[in-house]
């Protein structure tokens, strides 16, 4: 199962940091489950493959135009922090996003969840899976830094054979 987890701040909580983690199967567009976070609490719910190809027809967009949408607010971590609104309602469970462009905004989404029973044991799972994702990450960075040695060490046995001729 593939992770991602982002730092949102909510409208109505602007300056309270907020963690928002999106994990999928196969493709975000098949369905996945989102938890909410502010440290003390946490909301989780599951958006199926149903429900994301009705948001798209709500919205009139094609069901790879809108997954994209929602890969781009809901997993991509480099996005600008005007770029998207989120809201949640704590007395209705109630998650929503919109889109910012210029002087206009658009609901991309709008998720209903449940308020988690033992938040510590989720808010544990999430830092673990953030942990695993950076031992992850250092794995391939070394293995990439070594195939970049080779690389240049090929290189310069290419370039010290031409000088030579």
């Amino acid at each position: 199962m593939e992770r991602k987890v982002s730092r949102i701040c909510l409208a109505s909580e602007p300056d309270i940091i907020h963690f928002l983690q999106v994990a999928w199967e196969k493709t975000l567009g098949s369905g996945f489950v989102i938890t909410l976070t502010d440290g003390q609490s946490a909301w989780t719910g599951t958006v199926s493959e149903s429900e994301i190809s009705q948001e798209a027809d709500d919205m009139a967009l094609e069901k790879e135009k809108y997954v994209d949408e929602l890969r781009k607010a809901l997993v991509s971590g480099g996005r600008p922090t005007d770029a998207y609104k989120f809201n949640f309602s704590r007395e209705s469970c109630h998650f929503s996003f919109e889109k910012n462009l210029k002087d206009v905004s658009f609901r991309l989404g709008s998720f209903s969840l449940e308020k988690v029973a033992s938040p510590a044991e989720v808010i544990r799972k999430l830092i673990c899976d953030c942990l695993d994702t950076i031992t992850e990450n250092q794995a391939k960075n070394e293995h990439l830094q070594k195939e970049n040695e080779r690389l240049l060490r090929d290189w310069k046995d290419v370039q010290g054979r031409y000088v030579l001729m």
